[in-house]
């Protein structure tokens, strides 16, 4: 069983909302695949993140941006590590096309850390750290977190900062499973059986189950049961349908195997994720509304984003003014000059306004 204690989840998904926060401990050892922005942020441990094109060892406050489709896995390096991840998803699927653009091009995956992608690291953790003072503030507020959002897509969708060495993994071998994946994720919900799949792609059904447990680690049967379960998560989270149900929607026999699968791949059974996600969710149902709570130990991880790496000296519409260890930085009108004074000596800036 995993440790619940620090698990969070404000899920836009609730209310239609674009932009979800999650803290929780869990390791994904199963490929996926989505339409949103992802953002991982590591607040305790080390974890693993693979994609086709690299693998990286996440440290402690490093990042990785997922590109919208891209598959991945995001695990623990070590199963008993007590890693704690924050995870940030916007999903354009919940924007019109005037907002969201063409989220197939304008990202890339890309690590970010002190000493890799150093400015995106640095803009994306301090507007992680706004949207964490909001959450913790209580305020929710709607427009405050609207702009967080944006501008965390502006920040991600900057190509000239995405130069991460990539790993390539271009074999034969590895593009036959990504058809097989790719396969398996659009028709997950049928009857769908390793045959069926080497049937499709041309392959000999001893060759399909060869690469199946080669790149996943797992049986084929086992693999399919956990992207059905993952694929189910947003309706069990709605909290409208019966496990059975939504076991029976999402290709699984019946609750007791979903229930079953569903603790190999989170630790908890699916009954107490979703009361523990409603305990966090804010709702009105002919009861008074709540709000989501940061706990004293989920703020003492995240106080280090709050603190920042740049101190705001001024700053409105038009200007920005701060200062990091190595130096005094001024932004105007999105261009950037910075400042560095002699030792000893005085730095004075007169701001004129229109007021």
């Amino acid at each position: 069983m995993q440790n619940m204690d620090l698990y969070y989840d404000f899920s836009g998904q609730k209310f239609g909302y674009p932009l979800s926060l999650s803290i929780n401990g869990f390791s994904r050892n199963v490929f996926s695949q989505q339409s949103s922005l992802e953002i991982s942020y590591v607040l305790k441990g080390e974890y693993e993140v693979v994609t086709t094109q690299f693998s990286y060892l996440l440290k402690e406050h490093e990042m990785v941006v997922i590109a919208p489709y891209d598959i991945h896995m995001l695990h623990k390096k070590a199963p008993s590590d007590a890693g704690i991840i924050l995870t940030i998803h916007i999903d354009f699927s919940r924007m019109t096309d005037a907002m969201a653009g063409d989220p197939r091009t304008g990202f890339r995956t890309a690590v970010c850390t002190e000493t890799r992608n150093r400015d995106t690291y640095l803009q994306l953790r301090s507007k992680i750290g706004e949207l964490a003072s909001v959450l913790m503030n209580e305020s929710n507020d709607l427009y405050h977190m609207n702009v967080i959002m944006m501008e965390l897509l502006r920040i991600s969708s900057s190509k000239k900062a995405f130069s991460v060495d990539d790993l390539p993994l271009h074999t034969d071998y590895h593009e036959n499973y990504m058809k097989a994946v790719k396969y398996i994720d659009a028709h997950y919900k049928e009857d769908l059986t390793l045959g069926e799949i080497a049937k499709q792609l041309s392959f000999s059904v001893s060759y399909t189950s060869k690469l199946m447990k080669k790149f996943t680690g797992i049986p084929f049967v086992k693999y399919l049961a956990y992207v059905r379960v993952r694929a189910s998560l947003e309706t069990l989270l709605e909290g409208r349908e019966s496990i059975e149900s939504i076991a029976l929607a999402y290709g699984l026999p019946n609750s007791k195997a979903y229930t079953e699968v569903f603790r190999e791949l989170y630790g908890i059974v699916p009954s107490a994720y979703r009361k523990q996600f409603q305990k966090n969710m804010k709702y009105s149902a002919g009861k008074e509304d709540r709000q989501m709570v940061l706990d004293q130990d989920q703020k003492e991880l995240l106080l280090h984003l709050l603190q920042g790496t740049h101190e705001i000296l001024y700053e409105n519409d038009q200007l920005k003014f701060w200062k990091e260890s190595n130096g005094f930085f001024l932004t105007v009108n999105e261009g950037q000059l910075q400042v560095k004074p002699a030792p000893g000596e005085r730095l004075l800036l007169e701001i004129k306004t229109n007021n």
